[in-house]
């Protein structure tokens, strides 16, 4: 009964998400938006300027002020998820190009992605940014017309130093949403959203539990095929990397001189980290700008799950590092160098996939992914995997329960980052299979000293007895 409840909990969860998407996908339609991916917690919403003549910038940020009375006056007034927590917006926005790119694995379905500043810029931004207020670059407040650049002002030093490091310009302003225009032109936004209101309500009554199931997964995690209202997956230990390029966003010149190099370096990376999620037999979840998502799962007839986890982590961060290497990657990255960050989670986890029937995006809800984002937004310096002390417990019972030397190998490998229950390490792949091969090496060495050491004993025995003498104990 307990674990129906937690079920349905669930379901209802996984169906407010999925409400939500489909409201926010009408607006951007609407005001002519493309919302390129949900990820997670975020919606990447891309506004395309066909001609430099288009002044689009004031529609955009309509746009944008609709999507805050979208969630604050519709979404979270309906009836039927009055028992939850409201949702809370926060926004980042910016001007500038950049390139679409369909990212193909060889595996996966194509991936739509966008690879340029001003996605890295709005994102980074809109987390910094408190709840109901919108951050903005220069380059965008320098497209508005006086009467709404004029309502942001610039960020504090203290604001600022929350993104210290990570942005290119430290040119950024802000605004509270309810502030950008009067009363009555907020009146007709809303207005605007009747169609919106009208659909989103329509999908949260619609809602039927009976039309959510979950099924177990007895091979490796795919997304083909799931969808809320159809089929979704649960994994009751599964594990979640995130991978993250460490300071790409501040390698993009101001102007986009070097976007055109940084594309062909991206596209590198991607490259990078879907042969390796592949090769290792992990699950993209989906591309987040410079980051990847991925789950690892148990299924008959491959290697510990955990094992590929590490493994995969530390192959990446060999390939980030003999990228820089590459004579090309060089000249294009202009003899800077990038790295990789990487954090690792384990938990139950569902899988599905969200939206509107032509626009799903992967999903995964999990402690296992929070964990994982934690540990590499947080905790993983450049060139480092981060684990949650779950994950070293794990490898700590494995170690005890197996005669593999892979988890004694691992134990040596990571150390605690103080008070926080985190571990990290700084290994490669190539340093993993040196240390494995030496723990290898000495447990053949003993062994075999063993063999000898019992045969001469037995040796021993023999001529004691040739001689008329016995060995010591006997009478």
């Amino acid at each position: 009964k307990e674990e129906e409840e937690k079920d349905d909990d669930l379901k209802r969860t996984l169906h407010r998400l999925q409400t939500f998407f489909v409201g926010f996908s009408k607006l951007i339609k609407q005001y002519g938006g493309i919302v390129e991916k949900y990820t997670f917690g975020r919606a990447h919403v891309i506004f395309e300027q066909e001609n430099e003549d288009d002044d689009i910038d004031e529609k955009v940020t309509e746009a944008l002020v609709a999507c805050f009375i979208y969630t604050n006056n519709i979404f979270n007034n309906l009836s039927k998820y009055s028992q939850y927590e409201n949702f809370k917006v926060h926004g980042g926005i910016d001007f500038g190009n950049y390139y679409g790119h369909d990212i193909d694995d060889g595996v996966n379905e194509l991936e739509y992605t966008s690879i340029g500043a001003v996605a890295n810029n709005s994102a980074k931004i809109q987390s910094a940014a408190p709840i109901n207020y919108i951050y903005a670059m220069e380059k965008f407040i320098k497209k508005l017309p006086s009467e709404l650049s004029n309502k942001f002002i610039e960020l504090t030093d203290d604001e600022k130093d929350k993104l210290s490091g990570k942005l290119k310009s430290s040119k950024i302003y802000k605004v509270k949403y309810s502030d950008l225009f009067d009363s009555k032109k907020m009146s007709e936004i809303k207005d605007e959203l009747n169609e919106v209101k009208d659909r989103v309500t329509e999908e949260a009554n619609g809602l039927n539990l009976g039309d959510i199931s979950f099924e177990g997964v007895y091979k490796r995690l795919s997304f083909d095929k799931l969808s809320l209202k159809g089929m979704n997956k649960r994994i009751d230990e599964a594990y979640v990397l995130c991978a993250d390029i460490r300071g790409f966003t501040k390698l993009f010149n101001n102007s986009d001189s070097n976007l055109d190099n940084l594309k062909d370096v991206m596209e590198s990376i991607y490259e990078i980290m879907g042969s390796v999620t592949n090769d290792t037999n992990a699950t993209k979840v989906q591309y987040q700008g410079d980051r990847i998502i991925a789950v690892y799962n148990d299924f008959s007839g491959e290697e510990d799950a955990l094992l590929r986890l590490i493994k995969g982590a530390f192959t990446l961060n060999s390939k980030i590092q003999y990228l820089n290497e590459d004579k090309e990657v060089k000249e294009k990255l202009n003899s800077r160098k990038i790295h990789i960050g990487i954090g690792c989670g384990m938990g139950k986890l569902i899988a599905t996939r969200l939206g509107l029937n032509k626009s799903k995006h992967n999903m995964v809800l999990s402690e296992a992914y929070k964990d994982a984002d934690k540990a590499e937004d947080k905790y993983a310096e450049k060139g480092e995997i981060t684990i949650y002390k779950n994950i070293k417990e794990a490898i700590e019972k494995k170690d005890e329960d197996s005669e593999q030397l892979d988890y004694e190998v691992l134990l040596d490998l990571f150390t605690a980052i103080s008070t926080t229950g985190f571990y990290k390490s700084d290994a490669t792949i190539e340093e993993f299979n040196d240390k494995l091969s030496e723990k290898e090496q000495a447990q053949d060495k003993e062994i075999m000293n063993y063999a000898y050491n019992k045969k001469s004993i037995k040796s021993l025995s023999g001529a004691l007895a040739n001689t008329g003498l016995r060995s010591w104990g006997e009478e």
